[in-house]
């Protein structure tokens, strides 16, 4: 009887499994959909012709032929992506007869084909090549607006606010961050909060959300008691004291026997009496009134991270710098892995990708739209880049064509790509062997 249960919630949790992976493996084709069709409408737009819109990959098994554009439109059976087949696009723009021969003029001249790809305005293929792009990064800020409204976007949230006898803080508690002095606050990472207040000074204008509605003002820094009744302090500067210290007792420990600011971790309870923990910075101060207390230098408060439904509109106007932050951190990512800072367990294959998306949907669906939205805004990103076979290395010959009036052969040209897709090809499978042996 307990073998069959085991085997049954096995059974049960591989199919749940599988389910999760056909959606990641739906939603990635989605996002290669929604790129192959940027290239599409814009080339519908420009007036090129398209031979075949397809979903999916391998032998077809559906078709349909459009009479009047003679534009292909099919469905294939591999869900891991698609393609927009422009006219000519990887031949050399020649005319070809019925057998696929050039077609010479009187003359002896190669007759080119007016709808051939290659032989359209190079300003007309910038835009087809760079639309694929856009409609991913289009699609990103659609997503990450849809995920601010209904889920909330991750910002500094203010827990308590300290005051002084000479300062009354300005902040009030629940309030979350938008800006710091007129820059968008963003958070991916733990890092980028810590990087948000690393350069802000004595003073700084806030932007924040309060009760739904957004509030500016310019706060100061002052010194202020950051310790509650009964705080206990178990750090200093990093080091785990043998027995948690009220706060009145730190002027005995060595350790804060100095001028210079130290690192404190206070330990205390919420009022449903669950623990929490806190850190800051505190020094002495000359108090006539506390002599020998510890206090804080900052704005007068304690932030966490929490996550804080926007309005739509001001979820739709901070979509857009939160994706250009997506941007950067992706091309710091890639600096830093082509540096050797960070290592290739950074990086992954389509394999790789569709796993994770697999595991984020298990989380939830508001767990996998986050996730669709940085894998959409970083195909946006990869596929500009000027590597062999990617649009930004098309775009980036249309470039040279435009400059020097010439085009590149475009054997040599295509013999490039065939080379920069084989090394893609071989670098995506050798990243997913890389991550499942590392596994």
């Amino acid at each position: 009887m307990q073998i069959g249960i085991l085997l049954s919630v096995t059974a049960g949790e591989v199919f749940k499994y599988i389910g999760y992976v056909i959606v990641a493996l739906l939603a990635l084709m989605i996002m290669i959909v929604i790129h192959e069709l940027g290239h599409y409408t814009a080339g519908k737009l420009l007036g090129f012709k398209i031979d075949e819109f397809a979903i999916g990959f391998g032998p077809a098994i559906f078709k349909r032929k459009n009479k009047k554009t003679g534009e292909m439109f099919s469905i294939r059976p591999f869900p891991i992506g698609g393609f927009c087949s422009f006219h000519g696009e990887d031949a050399d723009g020649a005319l070809l007869d019925e057998q696929g021969n050039q077609i010479k003029d009187e003359n002896g001249n190669v007759v080119k084909d007016p709808d051939a790809f290659n032989n359209q305005k190079a300003w007309k293929r910038l835009i087809v090549l760079f639309a694929g792009a856009f409609m991913n990064f289009l699609s990103a800020i659609v997503i990450i607006t849809i995920y601010f409204s209904a889920y909330g976007q991750i910002l500094p949230s203010i827990v308590d606010v300290y005051d002084s006898p000479s300062y009354e803080s300005v902040f009030q508690s629940g309030d979350a961050i938008l800006n710091i002095n007129g820059k968008q606050v963003n958070i991916v990472s733990d890092e980028d909060i810590v990087n948000a207040f690393s350069k802000v000074g004595d003073s700084a204008k806030f932007k924040v959300l309060r009760d739904g509605k957004r509030i500016s003002f310019t706060a100061h820094k002052f010194y202020y008691s950051p310790f509650e009744e009964g705080d206990l302090i178990t750090h200093i500067n990093g080091t785990e004291l043998s027995v948690a210290i009220p706060y009145s007792q730190l002027k005995n420990e060595e350790l804060a026997n100095t001028d210079e600011a130290i690192t404190l971790t206070i330990a205390n309870t919420d009022s449903e009496g669950n623990p929490v923990s806190t850190t800051t910075n505190v020094r002495r101060v000359a108090n006539p009134d506390d002599p020998e207390g510890y206090y804080s230098y900052g704005f007068g408060l304690t932030r966490s991270i929490a996550r804080v439904k926007l309005p739509f509109f001001l979820a739709l106007g901070r979509s857009f710098g939160f994706s250009f932050f997506i941007v950067f951190k992706i091309l710091a990512s890639l600096g830093a892995l082509i540096t050797g800072k960070i290592g290739l367990e950074a990086a992954g294959g389509t394999i790789t990708t569709i796993g994770v998306m697999a595991k984020v949907s298990a989380l939830g669906f508001d767990s996998f739209l986050y996730v669709v939205a940085i894998i959409s805004a970083n195909l946006a990103v990869m596929n500009l880049l000027p590597f062999p076979a990617l649009d930004g290395s098309r775009m980036l010959f249309t470039l040279i064509e435009i400059i020097f009036r010439k085009p590149v052969p475009r054997k040599i040209e295509g013999i490039i790509h065939t080379v920069g897709l084989i090394l893609l090809i071989v670098l995506a499978v050798f990243l997913d062997i890389f991550h499942l042996v590392k596994a």
